[in-house]
């Protein structure tokens, strides 16, 4: 079932990464830019993307503009559909949308319309539903970040390399092929080694956390026992 067009405005702050400006308009719908709440009136749909501690009180300043039947979708992952209470108070419909990877998106409602409309606006972006408790977002947001972390981690270990290798590329290869055939942690004793040689005190903390994370996994006592002492020095 194809989607009615809807004329969409899309209320964003330069904060919140979920940009579905250019998606939108690819579904043929007619989009533009919010630029202040008093224009929401034109829009059959508001999209609203801002930073996270700033979603309370954007919703709060919309309702006093929102017109009955009027829907609004907020893209916040940290926040469920509570958030958008004096919005739905003022007769609009309420949703929320987040993507997780390429085409997996966390959604919320209050009501069955508004559930179908999100689920079709998820599947014009080739997207399937996630449904979660909105008491376990902001878990769900932290093992995000958790995950983003990685890339950061990534980034840090090329330039550790590098420092050696005098080759970004090259260093770039050692990172792809030491994440795919790490199988398990170094003994003790090289483990020591290692974290007492790296200089950068950075680097060298977070060795041993994630030297502690990986041996509470694998329950290597040693290492964890180990890496709990250097925490405590």
């Amino acid at each position: 079932m194809r989607a009615p067009r809807l004329n969409i405005g899309v209320l964003a702050d330069g904060e919140n990464r979920v940009d579905l400006y250019r998606e939108l308009s690819a579904a043929e719908h007619t989009v533009d830019t919010v630029m202040t709440p008093e224009n929401i009136r034109d829009f059959e749909l508001i999209i609203i993307a801002v930073e996270d501690d700033r979603l309370e009180e954007t919703v709060e300043h919309l309702a006093t503009f929102a017109r009955r039947g009027q829907m609004f979708l907020h893209t916040s992952l940290m926040h469920g559909i509570q958030v958008m209470d004096p919005l739905e108070t003022e007769g609009a419909i309420v949703m929320a949308a987040h993507p997780l990877g390429d085409d997996r998106w966390v959604v919320a409602s209050t009501d069955e319309l508004g559930e179908t409309i999100v689920g079709l606006l998820v599947g014009e972006l080739g997207g399937s539903i996630i449904q979660i408790d909105d008491s376990q977002r902001k878990q769900l947001s932290a093992a995000v970040t958790y995950a983003g972390y990685l890339r950061i981690l990534t980034r840090d270990a090329v330039r550790f390399l590098d420092t050696f290798v005098h080759d970004v590329e090259a260093a770039e290869h050692i990172v792809r092929g030491a994440a795919d055939r790490f199988i398990s942690e170094p003994k003790l004793g090289s483990l020591m080694m290692q974290h007492a040689s790296i200089e950068d005190p950075g680097r060298q903390r977070l060795f041993r956390d994630l030297a502690r994370r990986a041996a509470e996994i694998s329950r290597a006592q040693d290492i964890e026992l180990w890496a709990i002492q250097k925490e405590d020095r």
